[in-house]
């Protein structure tokens, strides 16, 4: 018996191609009615400022929830780490969003490729010899070169405002935060002015000769009189 061709076959109907056939085959076929609406939306979720907008939502729900009701550390521990992360997602989404849109529709005005388009419209696009070859090939190539380019024009002008902007604002919003934090737990503690007695402890042993044989005892007492 080959050893060999029964590992092979067994390999074989495990893994590789016929597992993904499987796997493809196990899938139903669906027929979408609204394709080009789905692609409108593909589209503007793949755009640079929307993808930062859609993270940056995450974050906020998320995050804040985590910092605050973290057990491994202080109520006041954990006010000022709350407050401080979402300065920092408010922060960080409002300028990325900004500076991402700003990149992205900036590359999508100098990446014009109309017969008509100026000189300075077509500061970013390649070589014309590249752009037809392109266009030819995948055309729709110029929404994945204006994504792509965007995005890392972002990232290089990210490196600047996250010490110019994002710093300060951050560090602006925790302070108002924290600021409302503290007028909150100060509201919640409520000034106690009045003093309430203070009880003796309670000796079971004087309360059974009370009623038992001192009380008994007066009231005999009462009686011979």
């Amino acid at each position: 018996m080959n050893i060999s061709s029964v590992s092979k076959l067994v390999s074989n109907s495990v893994t590789g191609l016929n597992l993904k056939r499987r796997i493809f085959e196990f899938m139903p076929a669906i027929t979408l009615p609204n394709a080009d609406t789905l692609n409108k939306i593909g589209t503007i979720i793949s755009r640079p400022d929307v993808n930062r907008g859609i993270m940056g939502a995450t974050a906020i729900l998320s995050q804040p929830f985590i910092d605050y009701y973290n057990p491994k550390v202080d109520k006041e521990t954990a006010e000022v780490s709350t407050c401080r992360t979402i300065g920092k997602i408010i922060a960080g989404t409002a300028v990325g969003c900004a500076v991402r849109s700003a990149c992205y529709y900036g590359t999508k005005a100098l990446t014009n490729t109309s017969k008509n388009a100026k000189a300075w419209q077509q500061l970013l696009l390649p070589n014309k010899n590249v752009v037809t070859y392109l266009t030819k090939k995948y055309p729709d190539w110029l929404k994945n070169y204006n994504s792509a380019l965007a995005t890392v024009i972002g990232l290089l002008a990210m490196l600047v405002t996250n010490v110019v902007i994002d710093v300060p604002l951050t560090h602006f919003i925790t302070k108002h935060l924290l600021a409302k934090f503290k007028k909150h737990d100060a509201e919640q503690i409520q000034p106690n002015n009045t003093t309430t007695p203070k009880q003796e402890p309670y000796d079971v042993v004087e309360k059974f000769k009370d009623i038992f044989i001192n009380h008994p005892a007066e009231l005999n007492g009462r009686r011979a009189k």
